[in-house]
């Protein structure tokens, strides 16, 4: 269907050329499909990235937060953005 004219309400027409057919089917058809191999290759995917991770070292979290409460953690903003640029080009197909 075809909406005519702008910001007007009311007059709505038939595309031409049977555009209900096109957009079922797709140009080719094969686009419009859904795997489910996809998700589940994606679930195992995540599963994998997720093992891989490091352990989250929930007493140094806790030493972190109680110093910036109390205003007694100090930052090396060099370290930082040496750190930064490290992973950034770790993480780059070169």
């Amino acid at each position: 269907m075809r909406i005519n004219g702008t910001n007007r309400p009311g007059r709505v027409t038939a595309a031409k050329g049977g555009g209900r057919k096109r957009a079922a089917s797709g140009a080719s058809g094969v686009a419009d499909k859904v795997k489910v191999a996809d998700a589940a290759a994606l679930r195992e995917k995540a599963r994998v990235m997720i093992a891989d991770m490091p352990e989250v070292r929930l007493e140094r979290i806790e030493e972190i937060r109680d110093a910036l409460e109390r205003g007694e953690y100090d930052v090396d903003s060099k370290k930082v953005a040496a750190r930064i640029v490290i992973n950034a080009l770790a993480e780059h197909a070169w």
